[in-house]
């Protein structure tokens, strides 16, 4: 029972010992989790793998699709400049007509109506003149066969063709005036009512034609728009991702600047060695 209080004594300078040792060597058991190790692995794989074969098929696709893109702009281009063309060429062949309409109108009521009813007047005038003589020229005849004896015969067969005359330059004078009265009446009316018409249609297909000229001009319009929008969508599908910056984002491809501990070691930096403490 005296030595007990001597055992005690010894175990506590025992432990005491086993305690100073590990404090001065600066060592902890504290090891790196080993989730950041597992994380850092898949980014150093992603950014060493080489470019796939389908990678560079379908960049390739893209750049194809570039280009397809940019003939096609141009097609509508030449398309659109064809198109104008024609919607203005049919404009001026519209405005042509409806000139042409107009003036031959304006000359018809100005100059060959004038025309018609004076070489109308002057038939008239010339069966009058005509039916004048021939009045005469039975009056003299039937005069001069009373005054002086002749043979019955010539008598009759001079006086028959004179009367005949004379009925046919009747019969002109009618037929001349009627002509006249056609022409006044019924012709000129009809060929002012027809030319009027014309000019309505080449009117009407004045503005038809203005108004396709607008029509392909939009649509010409929007088929650039869209072949330009569709060249833009195809260089920007083409196009590398542009990198962003590492201060505001992390890039998967590159890879990590420090060196990853290895499994079980210690992390020097983390842990501050503990002080030798009594």
């Amino acid at each position: 029972m005296k030595h007990l209080p001597y055992r005690r004594l010894s175990l506590c300078a025992a432990m005491f010992l086993a305690t100073g040792c590990a404090a001065s060597s600066g060592v902890t058991t504290t090891h790196t989790p080993t989730s950041a190790l597992t994380e850092a692995a898949p980014t150093e794989a992603t950014a060493s793998a080489p470019t796939k074969p389908e990678d560079e098929l379908e960049q390739r696709k893209k750049v194809r699709a570039v280009e397809a893109a940019r003939l096609e702009l141009d097609i509508a281009k030449l398309a659109a400049d064809s198109a104008r063309a024609g919607a203005k060429a049919a404009v001026g062949a519209a405005e042509r007509e409806l000139n042409a309409v107009k003036a031959e109108r304006e000359h018809f009521k100005k100059v060959t109506v004038a025309l018609e009813l004076d070489a109308a007047g002057l038939g008239v005038d010339r069966a009058k003149q005509s039916l004048l003589e021939s009045e005469q020229e039975l009056e003299e005849l039937q005069r001069m066969y009373e005054a002086e004896t002749f043979a019955e015969a010539t008598k009759e067969l001079v006086l028959a063709r004179g009367k005949a005359r004379l009925e046919m330059v009747k019969r002109d004078l009618d037929l001349e005036q009627r002509k006249l009265e056609q022409l006044k009446g019924f012709e000129h009316k009809k060929r002012d009512r027809e030319l009027g018409e014309r000019e309505t249609k080449a009117k009407l297909a004045l503005e038809a034609a203005k108004s396709a000229a607008k029509k392909t001009d939009l649509e010409q319009r929007l088929a650039l728009t869209r072949a330009e929008h569709a060249l833009e969508d195809a260089e920007r599908a083409a196009s590398p991702v542009p990198k962003t910056d590492s201060k505001t984002a992390p890039n998967a491809d590159e890879k990590p600047t420090g060196k990853t501990p290895a499994p079980g070691s210690f992390d020097q930096q983390a842990e501050t060695p503990a002080k030798k403490g009594g």
